[in-house]
């Protein structure tokens, strides 16, 4: 009962959150066009690690509902020279093995810029993050064998590229590539994750015509010189030291990062970060041949995607300290963060060794 409310909760605030960002733009017909969508997915599981060999031959199958709204303001579209969509989707999951992975229902908040869309094939590429609800999570008498997560509640994250095709001015038909991702962040063991890439058929019904003008395209430098920022954040999360003990440890870390614009929608990034993992301080503890420091530090290069407020980024990280050697040299993190004002930002990341996550953290900053 405490895990059913505590999912509905978070629904609830993550579509009050998309409904506040859009609720001027619904009652000027100028600004956006409200859609909805339905989407159906079909697709495998990557097995990356031996301890999941056992879901090898499961093939996920998805039905996706989309709520979401395109922006069609000329300052929209001098952005990206694209017009930027964002909305809230809701997806429910039968990963083809019940007995192991069971069932998942996720949420995601996703922000997707369409180029082209004026035309009768236009593409889109969406990027998001969420939660998931997941029915059969690991347990050491009831279920065993799931070693890719071991929590109810999840964190996803998403990636896809999109034709889009223009059936009329109010339906349009679309072919997408997705990445998928649901971990629990590291805040329970075991968590392998569930990475599965689908393919998925769909249509979005625009409540109003999509009469969109033809606008000229503009080279961004005359709109703007290439923006730079310097980011300082805070992130803190939590982590299960392994999956018999409930015990969670305290991580929290800061980073510094400097971005430059190569692009209208493109940055570069290039930063620091230092971690104090409580997780690992633990660990140290108990092993008798090591009796070295449990922080960390790490040197970071990496992408964003300009999406106006929202900042989409993806960096590989290089450990310069790191005592304590388990887990690879460098690792991933794949971040979410929407600037509340042109200073303050706060958002999510999610750090991994490959295809496992370490953690998932919640972040806020200051941009100078």
């Amino acid at each position: 009962m405490k895990v059913t409310r505590r999912i509905k909760l978070l629904l609830l605030l993550q579509f009050l959150f998309l409904w506040n960002l859009s609720s001027t733009s619904q009652c000027d017909s100028v600004k956006s066009r409200f859609a909805l969508g339905l989407r159906q997915h079909y697709g495998f599981i990557i097995i990356h690690s031996k301890d999941i060999r056992n879901i090898s031959n499961s093939y996920p199958l998805g039905t996706e509902l989309d709520f979401n709204w395109l922006y069609i303001r000329k300052k929209d579209w001098d952005l990206c020279n694209c017009y930027p969509r964002i909305g809230f989707s809701l997806t429910f999951w039968d990963f083809d093995n019940p007995a192991i992975l069971g069932y998942g229902i996720t949420s995601l908040f996703y922000v997707e810029p369409f180029f082209g869309i004026q035309n009768k094939l236009s593409i889109s590429i969406r990027a998001g993050a969420g939660f998931s609800y997941l029915t059969n999570p690991y347990d050491e008498t009831k279920n065993p064998d799931n070693q890719s997560y071991s929590t109810n509640i999840g964190f996803p994250l998403l990636l896809n590229f999109t034709f889009n095709y223009r059936i009329n001015p109010k339906l349009y038909l679309n072919l997408a590539a997705n990445y998928n991702h649901i971990s629990n962040g590291g805040v329970n063991e075991p968590n392998k994750g569930i990475n599965y890439p689908t393919a998925s058929l769909g249509i979005d019904y625009y409540f109003h015509s999509l009469k969109l003008k033809k606008r000229k395209k503009i080279n961004w430098r005359e709109l703007h010189k290439p923006q730079k920022r310097t980011d300082f954040a805070f992130f803190a999360s939590a982590k299960q030291l392994n999956h018999y003990e409930f015990k969670k440890y305290f991580i929290f870390g800061f980073s510094v990062s400097r971005s430059w614009q190569v692009g209208r929608i493109n940055a570069l990034t290039a930063g620091l970060e230092w971690l104090v993992d409580g997780a690992k301080k633990e660990e140290i503890k108990r092993d008798e041949n090591f009796s070295g420091d449990y922080q960390r530090g790490g040197i970071m290069f990496g992408n964003e995607f300009l999406l106006g407020r929202f900042i989409f980024s993806q960096q590989i990280g290089i450990y310069f300290y790191k005592p304590y050697k388990v887990d690879d040299f460098y690792y991933q993190r794949y971040g979410l963060v929407f600037r509340i004002t042109d200073e303050f930002f706060a958002g999510v990341s999610l750090k991994a060794h490959r295809h496992v996550a370490d953690f998932f953290d919640f972040r806020i900053g200051v941009s100078l």
